[in-house]
């Protein structure tokens, strides 16, 4: 910005003059802000606001006479807005600019000490407002033209699709618009072809006059923006002067731009006028920038319809070669999606004609997503993403419902058909009937799950449930299961639908019903032959026979059935039962491949509720000796307690009377009574611990005292093997909240199997230490360590290895471990032959729970 000088106090209007370029720069910062103003260059936001700035200062400078302004400025004002609504500016933009105009003007005239100058600033508002309302003034009314101008056009786009009709219409407008124009020509393409006139009223364009005129469109089409004839002259040769020939004064021409591509000129003739008027000009650029778009949608729709042309011609030699294809196909128009061409294999695959089809809809209806069952929508076919986006679809699985009410599934391919100029003009789909492979994969996959489902659980009743789970809705919308009064004490029938309420009506049948006669024979064949039996659909014989059976006609109603299957369930050479599977609301029909995978599934069903049954008798068969076990040990406990006791008396007094020879004997006894005792501990504790009855007293505990009660215990067996036998713990270990009893017990049983593998001059070592929210004991020996083999079976019951010298019931770590896991616990062993064993128990730090 220049550097202001003292202000003139007494002349506004020369302050004006004399700071242009601050007061201009300034401004310019202040509209750049609005919305249209970034669309502009600096040089077309400031084309015209140096006239209008001269004209504000010369109306600030004269005493409200406006004829003292220079005629030329006083158009400014409405010349500017007439620009500024070819650039798209809205009309209170346009005040705006006028608005900052005033105030930069005003704030520099302030700044500098020029605000005293009263009357000097009622001329400048009254300059100001007299240029907005010019420049409103203009704007609406060029405003109104145009609208109404490109009304026309529209009018005339939608009347015909025909160019050169359109083009007619456009130059009809043309004249209407601009009162100037006598004479209007539009020239296309690269020959600059005539396609349309008006105003020439003593003939067509011919010989050198036509010449001269494509020589003028040319000079247009090189500048690439609107000039007169009069400033082209001098680039272009003499006989282009031909053009005034039909009495034209002022020619105007206007290029024709599309993407930055000339399409063809538009040249506007007057014979009455000097020079067409601003707002003349402006109104032809405008009017023909928007009529291009038009133009160029009218060239395309031409162009499209001689490619169809010549489609039709080649349709004969390409359905001779499709009608041999191996695939389905469907070629597709580009517009609409009518059907083109399509083959043989495209009807055979759907089971319906595709002739006469006018859009994509008509043989997308019956199209679904595989996964979700999901309709497609029309945009969502590979047809129609082809044609309208140009989408190469490849290898696109579709679920079909066929013509004839059957099922299937199709791989899909579809590219488009682009013509020279890129553009799509076809699609082209097609499609290969994989229904039975994909059938066959399912039926692998559905077999597949299903073992994993049905190995998942040994409760019979939850294996039958789970069956139904399986079966609805993948394999049928119903799935009844039936077993043998043979097999179980009473005939279990398990069903299953995917509406609750559905199940509870039909349950309601087939108690009126128990059962229906129909599936008692169908039942009474299946379990006889050991055979599945399909039943296509109510013709099948032998429901043929009780069709008419009241009951069996309303459950058939009621549920909806169109197709079944039974199949036996046989497992081991042994028949409990079956299953019948049927199909409602989803209206599929049972097939030989359903039949296959039902019969397989039956097996695999039958194999899965046999375990659960053996299970089961297992499971009864344990709890039976384990209460066996339960009421034998507290029996024997009485009896044994009387001969520990007698064998204590009966030491006394052999000691007393110094009989040693009785002495040994009772010790025997005593040593096999001990023996017994503890074994029946054993027994009762884990009687308990499987019952779920074992009550753990818990209350805070020092884990450490805990260890070394436990080790004072062994000391004197160690001692006397010759074993050192040591307590070791970290000093940061918190309390725990335990059944103390219990917990010793568990240390016992790991100290008392250490020190009976470990040899003299070996060591086992007791450890306590916390991590994270446990305490963690262990036990460590430097035994002949227990072979790798052996260590899962460790904490089994009755289990005992047969290398590591340890002697007992097989119940010690299992107890152990019970007594951990009722703790909240885990337990576990690492052992290396030739080099000991350590095993480690965790107690939760602070855990109450019992």
């Amino acid at each position: 910005m220049e550097q202001l000088g003292r202000p003139n106090p007494k002349r506004l209007s020369d302050f004006i003059q004399r700071h242009h370029d601050a007061v201009l720069e300034k401004w310019k910062q202040r509209v750049q802000s609005l919305s249209p103003a970034r669309r502009l260059s600096d040089t077309l936001l400031t084309d015209h606001i140096p006239s209008v700035l001269a004209y504000i200062a010369e109306a600030t400078g004269s005493e409200g006479a406006e004829a003292a302004v220079d005629r030329r400025l006083r158009g400014m004002p409405g010349y500017h807005a007439l620009n500024r609504l070819a650039h798209g500016y809205d009309l209170s933009d346009v005040v705006m600019e006028y608005a900052a105009l005033r105030a930069v003007i005003l704030e520099l005239w302030e700044r500098d000490g020029g605000g005293d100058g009263g009357r000097e600033l009622i001329r400048l508002n009254a300059a100001i407002d007299e240029a907005i309302a010019g420049a409103v003034s203009h704007y609406q009314e060029a405003r109104v033209r145009l609208l109404q101008a490109l009304d026309t056009i529209s009018a005339a786009a939608l009347g015909s699709s025909d160019l050169d009709t359109f083009l007619k219409a456009l130059i009809r407008a043309t004249r209407e618009a601009a009162a100037a124009v006598d004479v209007a020509i539009v020239l296309l393409g690269d020959g600059l072809e005539v396609h349309a006139t008006a105003g020439l009223d003593d003939g067509p364009l011919l010989g050198p006059p036509l010449e001269a005129t494509r020589e003028f469109a040319r000079a247009v089409l090189a500048l690439r923006g609107p000039t007169s004839l009069d400033a082209a002259l001098p680039a272009l040769p003499a006989t282009a002067r031909e053009i005034r020939s039909r009495g034209l004064r002022a020619v105007y021409g206007v290029p024709l731009l599309h993407e930055g591509h000339a399409i063809g000129v538009a040249i506007l003739g007057s014979r009455n006028a000097e020079d067409f008027s601003d707002e003349d000009m402006l109104m032809l650029r405008t009017m023909t920038s928007r009529a291009t778009g038009i133009i160029v949608q009218a060239q395309l729709v031409a162009k499209e319809r001689a490619s169809r042309h010549q489609a039709d011609d080649a349709r004969a030699l390409l359905a001779t070669v499709v009608e041999q294809m191996p695939a389905g196909l469907i070629i597709g128009e580009r517009q609409t999606g009518r059907v083109l061409l399509t083959n043989r294999q495209a009807t055979e695959i759907f089971r319906q004609s595709f002739e006469g089809i006018q859009s994509i809809e008509g043989y997308t209806g019956r199209g679904f997503h595989p996964r979700s069952g999901k309709p497609y929508e029309t945009w969502e076919w590979p047809l129609s993403r082809t044609v309208t986006t140009g989408e190469v679809v490849n290898d696109e699985e579709i679920d079909i419902l066929r013509g004839d009410g059957t099922w299937g599934r199709i791989l899909v391919r579809s590219s488009p058909v682009r013509d020279p100029d890129g553009r799509v003009s076809a699609g082209i789909v097609t499609f290969f009937d994989i229904t039975e492979r994909t059938r066959a994969e399912q039926g692998q996959r559905f077999l597949a799950a299903a073992s994993a489902a049905l190995s998942d659980s040994l409760d019979l009743q939850g294996t039958l449930d789970r069956l139904g789970r399986l079966t609805v809705p993948e394999l049928a919308d119903w799935c009844v299961i039936q077993t043998l009064p043979e097999f179980e004490a009473a005939r279990r029938v398990t069903l299953t639908h995917a509406d609750p309420e559905t199940v509870k009506r039909a349950r309601a049948l087939f108690r009126e019903m128990d059962p229906p006669p129909a599936l008692t024979a169908l039942m009474e064949q299946v379990l006889c032959t050991e055979r599945p039996e399909l039943v296509r659909d109510l013709s099948h014989p032998l429901l043929a026979s009780v069709g008419e059976h009241p009951a069996f006609r309303r459950l058939v109603r009621a549920l909806g059935i169109t197709s079944a299957m039974v199949v036996p369930m046989v497992a081991r050479g042994r028949t409990f039962g079956c299953i019948t599977l049927a199909t409602a609301e989803s209206g599929r029909i049972y097939d030989e491949a359903d039949l296959a995978v039902a019969h397989d599934l039956a097996q695999r069903a039958a194999l899965a509720a046999d375990n659960a049954r053996l299970y089961e008798a297992a499971q009864r068969a344990i709890e039976l000796r384990d209460n066996v076990l339960a009421t034998v040990s507290h029996d024997l406990r009485n009896p044994l307690s009387a001969i520990i006791t007698a064998a204590a008396v009966m030491t006394k007094r052999a000691a007393a009377r110094g009989e040693k020879g009785d002495a040994k004997a009772i010790q025997a006894i005593q040593r096999s009574a001990h023996r017994m005792d503890r074994l029946l501990h054993d027994l009762l504790d884990f009687a308990s611990l499987r019952a779920g009855r074992l009550a753990l007293r818990r209350q805070p505990q020092d884990p450490r005292e805990i260890s070394r009660e436990a080790v004072e215990t062994f000391e004197s067996q160690a001692q006397e093997k010759g074993v050192h036998l040591g307590v070791a713990s970290t000093e940061d270990v918190p309390l725990v909240v335990c059944d103390r009893d219990r917990v010793l017990q568990v240390l016992s049983n790991l100290l008392s199997n250490a020190l009976k593998v470990t040899g003299a001059q070996g060591s086992v070592t007791v450890r306590c230490e916390h991590r994270e929210e446990h305490v963690v004991f262990s036990v460590a020996d430097t035994g002949p360590g227990i072979p790798e083999d052996e260590l899962p079976y460790l904490f089994e019951r009755f289990w005992r290895g047969q290398r590591n010298g340890y002697k007992g019931t097989g119940l010690g770590l299992a107890i152990a471990r019970e007594l951990v896991v009722a703790h909240g616990g885990t337990i576990q062993v690492e052992s290396r032959v030739g080099v000991g064993t350590t095993f480690r128990f965790t107690i939760p730090v602070g855990s109450a729970e019992g």
